[in-house]
């Protein structure tokens, strides 16, 4: 069960989804370098999903107060987390109905070649494994299916976030309560 403070507290909700996208991309480092699983180009435009939720949800904690921006990261983070279930969809129909002949394409850490911290950004975002084959080092669910499922709930938690904010009006990271309703008493 979810606690009633998080549902209700924007900057609580922003830095639950912050903290997810660092426990997903800690994982995904953990089975691609510790594991010797090679993520496919699919898996780190996800990687690239929670890096854009971290980031957007990481300046909405980090600067409170104005509406208009604070609205506007919030539909970014929610933005970013839907288009993560997208890639995430794609590739779980993929290893689905895998086509004839693989490919996943160039990858991300190619169109980095010069520069300056390309080793560091290969690190994260080097691509060689087939997005039609399932890697599922628990051997329950699939990486893509575990990121899709991440991307679903980071999308749902994302809307209330933007809901949140925008109803907030002048103070939208405020940590304020909904109104609680009193007893109308009558004066006969």
């Amino acid at each position: 069960m979810i606690p009633n403070d998080i549902l209700h507290r924007p900057r609580l909700l922003a830095g639950v989804l912050a903290a997810a996208c660092v426990a997903a991309l800690g994982t995904g480092l953990f089975v691609q370098h510790v594991l010797g699983y090679a993520p496919c180009s699919l898996c780190v435009l996800q990687r690239l999903g929670f890096v854009g939720v971290l980031g957007a949800a990481a300046l909405l904690l980090a600067l409170p107060g104005a509406y208009l921006l604070s609205v506007a990261l919030a539909g970014t983070v929610a933005a970013i987390a839907l288009g993560g279930v997208a890639v995430a969809s794609y590739q779980v129909w993929l290893q689905a109905f895998p086509p004839l002949i693989a490919a996943c394409g160039r990858g991300i850490a190619g169109y980095f070649d010069g520069w300056p911290f390309e080793a560091a950004l290969g690190w994260l975002f080097e691509s060689e494994g087939d997005c039609a084959k399932p890697v599922s080092p628990l051997g329950i669910v699939s990486l893509a299916q575990l990121g899709l499922a991440a991307f679903l709930l980071m999308s749902t938690a994302a809307l209330r976030l933007l809901w949140l904010t925008a109803r907030g009006g002048a103070r939208p990271l405020a940590d304020a309560r909904p109104p609680r309703s009193r007893a109308v008493t009558s004066s006969r």
